[in-house]
């Protein structure tokens, strides 16, 4: 053993660790010649809920990162286990967080978040490593006309465990030693005095819920078919009806000679080409006119899908995806979006980059349903009117457009929701695809922010100014 380790056989060689909460791990390395451990525990920053709205219902906290202390019960919440705290209306809870503390305590009633608590987001001071430094405390007061200074101060809790080195083998809890209570004097971070009726309700929250069951998982056994999907194939179906609207309606003609037709069409093959040929529409009719059209018509590409040659179908295929980003298509994108940033927002434990990859897996799905309801479309006419030979009504041929998208979009979010679930192994995970993309645009995100600190820290010493 060196002389600096230990001066003389009768010195014993301390080694001190801090820990942030009672109960909690004790892992470190212990050097050689060191002949006890010293254990203290830091100054904790209280949180204190003190809800009364006189409403007798209950409510739940949890954290979305850290651990915390819960001095009810005097003992330590792992937020990795998402256990909630319950507490009712009148009661004051009482909790411990570290100055290190990261997420948020989020308060719950019926489901419904109420309140969410970013300590170290509230209080931007920088704490020294001085274990008896104590952070501000933070009170939650809603409904409650009790005043701050009215409220008991928390004990201080400080301990110290020797424990002998052989016995560190595995973590040990340290508990925290009573003390007695005294006043302690710090300033309060936040105070929030108010009551909770009357409060408008939010679109946000309305959306957010959006994404939960709607009550037909016998029939929907992905449970793809949320509130919030439905009103985006509404959207949808709305927005592909105002795009088209001309046809459509011109479809419905009520000026013909014999009265009211639906404007139908049927193929024919001139000199082996296929041609669309339209019937039933009175001579008034701007949009359908005499003749045949070929596959690479406008109007055919629009309502056929190009049917008859293989590049037309590409050709309005292609038409179809850029159609998904204009108009009143590009509203219902637009919807799908808004819906995934309300749902993103009503979940604490997701960041920037879970927000990021639910927008790119939004855009790419929309790109999917667009190729596959036109290539559906092409495959029906082409069995019916090529195949078969038999005339179609126009308007029908929107109403499969409708029906195919919608049923393209419940099979490209099945799909993704059990890919989803499959690679992350996770079966309660309803993000899909985007659950795996947003950990990758972390880990680059992460790459990228560490090569741009190094470069800037070696820009100033590896390069200078050269003057001519």
């Amino acid at each position: 053993m060196t002389a600096t380790a230990k001066q003389n056989d009768n010195e014993m060689v301390v080694q001190e660790h801090c820990i942030d909460l009672p109960g909690e791990s004790v892992q470190c390395w212990l050097g050689g010649g060191t002949d006890k451990l010293r254990v203290t525990l830091r100054k904790h920053r209280d949180v204190i809920f003190d809800i009364k709205l006189g409403n007798g219902k209950s409510y739940t906290v949890e954290s979305t990162e850290s651990d915390f202390y819960n001095a009810r019960d005097k003992k330590i919440v792992l937020a990795a286990k998402r256990t909630p705290v319950t507490f009712h209306d009148g009661e004051r809870l009482h909790l411990w967080v570290s100055r290190g503390f990261r997420g948020a305590l989020v308060v719950k009633c019926d489901g419904h978040t109420v309140a969410k608590v970013e300590p170290n987001e509230w209080d931007k001071h920088r704490h020294s490593d001085d274990p008896k430094e104590k952070p501000a405390p933070i009170i939650l007061a809603i409904g409650a006309n009790t005043a701050p200074h009215t409220l008991p101060p928390p004990p201080p809790v400080k301990t110290m465990a020797q424990l002998h080195p052989t016995k560190l083998k595995e973590p040990i809890p340290v508990k925290a030693a009573s003390a007695p209570t005294h006043d302690e004097s710090c300033p309060v971070v936040c105070i929030v005095d108010g009551k909770v009726e009357g409060m408008p309700a939010h679109l946000v929250e309305y959306f957010a819920k959006g994404g939960d069951g709607s009550g037909f998982a016998e029939i929907d056994p992905f449970h793809v078919a949320t509130r919030n999907w439905m009103m985006g194939q509404s959207a949808t179906a709305l927005g592909y009806i105002t795009d088209n609207w001309s046809w459509l309606w011109s479809s419905l003609d009520g000026k013909t000679s014999s009265g009211f037709k639906l404007v139908k069409a049927k193929v024919h093959y001139v000199r082996g080409k296929v041609r669309f040929y339209f019937s039933g529409f009175s001579n008034g009719n701007s949009v359908y006119g005499r003749g045949g059209f070929g596959p690479a018509h406008e109007r055919v590409l629009t309502i056929f899908s190009g049917v008859g040659k293989t590049e037309s179908v590409f050709a309005s295929t292609v038409k179809g995806i850029a159609g998904g980003f204009k108009g009143f298509v590009l509203a219902s994108l637009i919807f799908g979006t808004v819906t995934a940033v309300a749902e993103w927002y009503d979940d604490v434990k997701k960041d920037g980059y879970d927000l990021a990859a639910a927008i790119i897996m939004t855009i790419l799905k929309a790109i999917i349903v667009s190729a596959l309801a036109v290539i559906i479309v092409a495959l029906i006419v082409i069995l019916v009117m090529v195949v078969f030979g038999l005339s179609m009504p126009v308007l029908l041929v929107g109403g499969l457009t409708i029906a195919a998208g919608v049923a393209a979009s419940y099979v490209t979010e099945a799909i993704d929701k059990t890919a989803g679930q499959a690679i992350t192994g996770e079966k309660s995970n309803n993000d899909g695809i985007s659950s795996v993309v947003a950990p990758l645009l972390r880990k680059a995100g992460k790459s990228l922010a560490e090569n741009w600190d190094y470069l800037m820290k070696k820009f100033p010493i590896d390069y200078r100014e050269i003057i001519f």
